[in-house]
């Protein structure tokens, strides 16, 4: 029996087939180094199998990020965890958008099958889960069957940035913050989709409160044991202002150890509020209109050579030129770059100066209204670091560190100016490109970037900008039907839906 098509669905078939003639040229993969990961070495493996079945692990989390940020993965046994040939995933784990639907991209569709990729263990990040008493855990990276790196991975993207940052002798260090909130899990509410009914956990609203009813203290200590146990240096853990709302930072690490530890930190996280029957969200806006905070994911960047933060200039007494070059390049990308620090439909209700989440392509000395925020700190040699203000809680970040460094570096390189200080309010101030206010404006601004496609690949530009142009196809689809005045409203059920326990 013949299938049937409909008009938009031919369509549809056409232009991928159109897409698969014209742009599947995987630049990326010609510019990544086509080597297996550094310590895939069977001796490695065997240490640590030995290792870990010596003190009574059966089992391993196999630790899969997607392209979204979301850690995927299984749980195998000892051997099959840490095995070097690693483990069969579907391409469809990089081409998942929210709430786990497909999008269909020359990369994964049925006109090439959705074919098999493997999920690779990174024995540098295999680590013990004393809580588990009996489950490790690794990360892993995607390859394809040729052993070359997967484009679509975006944890390979980061690790083939530093390597260039590596080339000229700079190390990027990254300490990140998170914002989110935690709900009091409701399993009727929860089975009904009515999510927006879930009580925030905790009945104050303060920001750094101490005696918050009822306490969050044994919830944030066990967390920061529990990261400590495998590795991760989570610094601080305080309320923030909102109903539920709460935030943790992490110690500055390399750039790549700083993106393992923020992913393992939400997967952790989430696992701990399971065990006590919370949920956190890291949807950036699950409220509005109600006077509580929006969910940020601030990054401080600095560079590093041979121990000396070289974004210090003791001469001047302020920022470096290799800094200000830095920043020129960050500052001409963070326009395309917008849809990385805004992944999301929901991501937008966040954005507002006034409410220090820029809203322009600006920098300034400690300023919280720009885009990158100059601190300098009690000890300038060692704490001058750049904070970029636009990500929100909801971002990849391995996406999101390998953009800024990417950006940064090609203005490191191009030794670009990024001109004057902003003062006051940074959207006043002319010289500044505007960053795109919406999920639609933001994926057209990405694809559109020839410097976003040349420092990102065209194939993965091509694909996330699929992704995201479906993802707003759907919310506007739905704002037709329900007749929802789109951001006029409050948060949409929709957005609920597809965000709240996902994000």
């Amino acid at each position: 029996m013949d299938l049937e098509f409909t008009t938009e669905e031919l369509k549809f078939r056409d232009e991928v087939r159109a897409w698969i003639a014209a742009n599947y040229t995987d630049d990326l993969k010609k510019r990544m180094e086509l080597t297996k990961n550094g310590s895939l070495d069977e001796k490695n493996q065997k240490a640590w199998l030995k290792k870990l079945a010596e003190k009574g692990y059966r089992f391993v989390q196999m630790e899969m990020p997607d392209i979204n940020g979301y850690v995927r993965g299984k749980i195998a046994t000892l051997d099959k965890g840490l095995s070097a040939s690693g483990t069969g995933m579907s391409t469809l784990a990089v081409s998942l958008r929210s709430g786990d639907m497909p999008v269909m991209t020359p990369w994964s569709c049925y006109e090439n099958g959705f074919p098999k990729m493997t999920a690779v263990p990174d024995y540098d990040t295999v680590v013990e889960q004393p809580w588990k008493g009996d489950t490790a855990a690794v990360l892993c990276d995607y390859y394809l069957d040729d052993g070359s790196p997967c484009p679509m991975d975006a944890r390979l993207m980061l690790k083939a940035a530093v390597a260039e940052y590596a080339k000229v002798g700079l190390e990027p260090r990254v300490a990140m913050e998170y914002e989110f909130y935690v709900f009091e899990a409701d399993p009727e509410l929860i089975r009904a989709g009515n999510l927006r009914a879930l009580k925030p956990y905790g009945l104050g609203w303060d920001a750094y409160a101490i005696a918050r009813v009822p306490s969050w203290e044994p919830l944030a200590k066990e967390f920061m044991t529990r990261m400590d146990q495998v590795g991760v240096d989570v610094e601080a853990f305080h309320t923030e202002l909102g109903h539920g709302m709460l935030e943790y930072t992490f110690h500055h690490e390399g750039a790549l150890k700083a993106a393992d530890d923020a992913a393992r930190a939400k997967l952790y996280f989430k696992q701990l509020c399971a065990e006590r029957g919370l949920i956190p969200t890291y949807m950036t806006s699950p409220f509005a209109g109600t006077g509580d905070s929006n969910s940020g994911c601030h990054l401080n960047i600095s560079h590093w050579k041979k121990g000396t933060n070289v974004c210090w200039d003791p001469k001047t007494r302020g920022v470096s030129g290799i800094g200000k070059h830095f920043i020129g390049g960050v500052l001409e990308t963070m326009p395309a770059f917008n849809l990385i620090y805004r992944p999301w439909v929901n991501s937008y209700r966040r954005m507002d100066r006034l409410s220090w989440n820029p809203e322009n392509a600006s920098w300034g000395l400690d300023n919280h209204t720009t885009g990158i925020r100059v601190v300098h700190g009690s000890n300038p040699e060692k704490y001058t670091r750049f904070e970029h203000r636009a990500p929100g809680s909801d971002v990849n970040p391995y996406l999101t560190i390998a953009s800024v460094l990417l950006g940064g570096l090609h203005g490191i390189r191009e030794e670009l100016d990024p001109g004057p200080y902003s003062e006051g309010d940074a959207m006043l101030d002319q010289r500044c490109a505007r960053l795109p206010h919406s999920l639609a404006e933001a994926t057209d601004a990405f694809r559109d970037s020839d410097l976003a496609r040349r420092l990102m690949g065209q194939d993965f530009v091509n694909h996330l900008a699929a992704m995201k142009t479906e993802e707003w196809a759907e919310f506007q689809a739905w704002t037709k039907e329900k007749m929802v005045d789109f951001p006029g409203t409050g948060v949409t059920d929709w957005e609920y839906d597809r965000y709240l326990m996902w994000a």
